[in-house]
């Protein structure tokens, strides 16, 4: 049976297994939003109140994207390792499709979002405690990209003519030149191939046929695992990069919400993790300033291996 390591190398397996060491499957984080008629209320009613709902609800949803965009990511993971021990290349080929397309939605929707977050620390602080003085500070380009990763989807005609932009999603094409623009190994050329084999197209039968010559053909049903162990050989390299903008953006995301002092959004286990290796950590931090982390480590803390993470150049 294979197993990560198998399958995508030390390197993928150390980053994947410390990724499992968040365990945030066991979560028990809760959500609440106010209806857009009581905040408008409110808003109006006492600004300082207001702008304390609005950011306490911006930081929910970077806490829910971050969460969700690596959970996500992690069932891919494990789909493409349950296909290849079944030998099933057309579910290896949709799961690995799969993660490509998560990868790039959560790069999409959080690759912004820690760095913002960072830099605007000090005025979202004030509002989490209501102290603006009245003042309005509102980010919509963070709402709207937090609302997009949680409500975005083609729209019916009737939804067409209602839906928010942020409800709209892009083509899937859109999503994937923001890994490859984040020079991901061959991430194009990986995902066509794999889109051929899913859609379908004549990969899907050509993995069940054999030529000689190119002309007889004859029925060889037995192909999956040898095409399976070519794509496991031939993007290796791309499966690492790719595990780095599936999860690094919502990590960062993740540690930058452990500087606020909402405890609900807190992620402990991040604070034994070395993320200086991560250029755009290093630019989180330089925002930050001196500003401490206000998460507090629990009784069992883990103290993951930091060796894949801190070579991470994104």
């Amino acid at each position: 049976m294979h197993d990560t390591k198998s399958l995508f190398g030390p390197d993928s397996a150390q980053f994947i297994e410390t990724i499992d060491q968040l365990a945030l499957a066991k979560s028990k984080a809760s959500y609440s939003f106010m209806a857009t008629d009581d905040y408008e209320r409110v808003l109006r009613e006492d600004s300082d109140r207001g702008m304390q709902v609005y950011w306490n609800e911006i930081l929910a949803r970077a806490h829910i994207t971050a969460v969700v965009a690596i959970l996500r990511s992690r069932h891919w993971i494990s789909a493409v390792v349950t296909a290849t021990n079944d030998k099933n290349l057309l579910a290896f080929a949709a799961a690995l499709r799969g993660l490509i397309e998560s990868s790039a939605d959560t790069q999409s929707a959080l690759g912004g979002i820690a760095i913002s977050l960072a830099e605007n620390h000090a005025q979202i602080g004030r509002a989490l405690s209501g102290t603006l003085g009245n003042q309005c500070f509102m980010s919509k380009e963070i709402e709207d990209t937090l609302i997009h990763f949680k409500y975005a989807r083609h729209l019916t005609k009737a939804e067409m003519a209602t839906a928010p932009q942020s409800h709209r999603a892009l083509q899937v094409r859109q999503y994937i030149e923001g890994l490859e623009k984040g020079q991901v190994h061959q991430v194009i050329a990986c995902y066509q191939s794999l889109c051929d084999l899913t859609h379908p197209g004549a990969s899907s039968v050509w993995m069940w046929l054999a030529s000689e010559n190119g002309v007889d053909l004859e029925l060889n049903p037995h192909q999956d695992e040898s095409t399976i162990t070519y794509y496991l050989t031939e993007y290796r390299d791309t499966f690492l990069e790719l595990l780095m903008f599936a999860f690094n953006p919502a990590v960062l995301t993740l540690h930058v919400l452990n500087h606020f002092p909402l405890r609900t959004f807190h992620t402990p286990a991040l604070l034994d993790w070395n993320l200086s290796g991560i250029p755009l950590w290093q630019k989180c931090q330089s925002k930050l300033g001196n500003v401490l982390p206000l998460a507090r480590k629990g009784l069992r803390s883990v103290k993951p291996n930091p060796a894949v993470r801190t070579d991470a150049a994104r």
